[in-house]
């Protein structure tokens, strides 16, 4: 079985990157994997790279692309290769299959072993590979074993660069830049709606050392200092309503006031912030879009992007250009956000990067940062 091409769909970076690497340590060697977050981003780089098998997250299944179902698009489009889904819940097997998935694989439960389910995943891999192609499947005139390939190569109308080393006799993972390659020294945060019961949720559970969050929450004048006045008795790091001029400091916290635009600007290795008045952006000020548009210009691929509960939009551009300039970004999932709307808005344009329960993001923002 040579040349074994398998691609992963979870929009869970830490998910995906978990399912990459044990599926490096137990598929036969020569085997190559690909991986992508995002729909538009998979269907891209499955043209080019040609799996046998696909393996996606269920819960992308029903996200519209090109006016179409994910999953019902991916069986229409590649007819040819199975489609392995996993998901948390027993019920979306038959909706699975119904949609046209080869196979649905019950996903553990968080504290439950990951091991039964990755040795089941490899040896669907397997299975429904053989059934499909008794030969190696057909390498792409563009990709060859052990290369290495670029995010900048799966853009369609660039030549793929190939490695011009033979393929190692291990196997061999295509890879994009990790999205967090950089060190992390700032952390931007937005909510709305019930988003200062999502910021103590998070907040209280952070602890030192942590570069310097900002943080912007609509609210109201003087709400804002007696809501970073609350948080700095429950917290373990330092909270403060931002004002012009403060510079950001490890382990601090600095909430925007109400009625004030904040963004952040550089002042040689540290970042200052700059507080004022201005027009509302999406009818609010301060507005997140503000701040992550300014993170996005002053501390490029440095920075990690975090949208959490609201009504509406704003803050969905501006984490899309953190993202775009390297940020590793996570938007509140909708299931425990009070209203989906501000994470949703900023998932269906691709800035989120991974969504999750808010309960997770204080761990995930660890990971990521440390």
């Amino acid at each position: 079985m040579q040349d074994l091409r398998v691609f992963v769909i979870d929009n869970s970076i830490i998910f995906q990157n978990t399912m990459v690497q044990e599926l490096n340590k137990r598929l036969p060697a020569g085997s190559l994997i690909e991986h992508a977050g995002l729909p538009t981003e998979a269907l891209e780089k499955i043209s080019v790279f040609k799996p046998g098998v696909i393996i996606l997250n269920f819960a992308l299944s029903s996200l519209l692309v090109q006016q179409e179902k994910f999953l019902p698009l991916l069986v229409k489009k590649y007819p040819q290769i199975p489609i392995i889904t996993y998901g948390i819940m027993d019920s979306g097997q038959k909706t699975a299959l119904v949609l046209g998935a080869a196979h649905y694989l019950k996903k553990p439960s968080i504290g439950q072993p990951m091991q039964p389910f990755l040795e089941k995943m490899v040896s669907t891999v397997l299975v429904v590979h053989g059934k499909t192609s008794t030969a190696a499947p057909p390498a792409s005139p563009d990709i060859g074993g052990g290369a290495v390939v670029t995010k900048e190569v799966w853009n369609a109308s660039q030549p793929v660069v190939q490695s011009p080393q033979p393929a190692p006799p291990a196997m061999t993972s295509f890879v994009t830049p990790p999205a967090n390659a950089a060190q992390i020294d700032l952390i931007a945060m937005g909510a709305s709606t019930g988003g200062t019961e999502a910021l103590s949720a998070i907040i209280t559970r952070l602890e030192p050392p942590l570069p310097g969050i900002v943080v912007v929450q609509h609210i109201p004048p003087m709400f804002s200092r007696l809501f970073a006045e609350r948080l700095n008795t429950e917290c373990k790091l330092t909270i403060k309503e931002a004002v012009s001029g403060d510079v950001v400091l490890p382990n601090h916290v600095y909430i925007a006031p109400g009625a004030k635009h904040m963004t952040i600007s550089r002042m040689g290795t540290r970042y200052m912030l700059e507080c004022k008045p201005g027009a509302p952006v999406h009818s609010v000020c301060p507005s997140v879009d503000v701040l992550f548009d300014s993170v996005a210009a002053v501390a490029g691929s440095h920075a990690l992007g975090i949208i959490l509960t609201g009504i509406g939009k704003d803050g969905a551009a501006g984490l899309l250009k953190m993202r775009q300039k390297g940020s590793p970004t996570i938007g509140q999932d909708a299931a425990t956000s009070t209203v989906y709307g501000m994470p949703k808005s900023a998932f269906e344009i691709g800035a989120v990067q991974q969504q999750l329960p808010l309960l997770s993001i204080p761990s995930a923002i660890n990971k990521i940062v440390k």
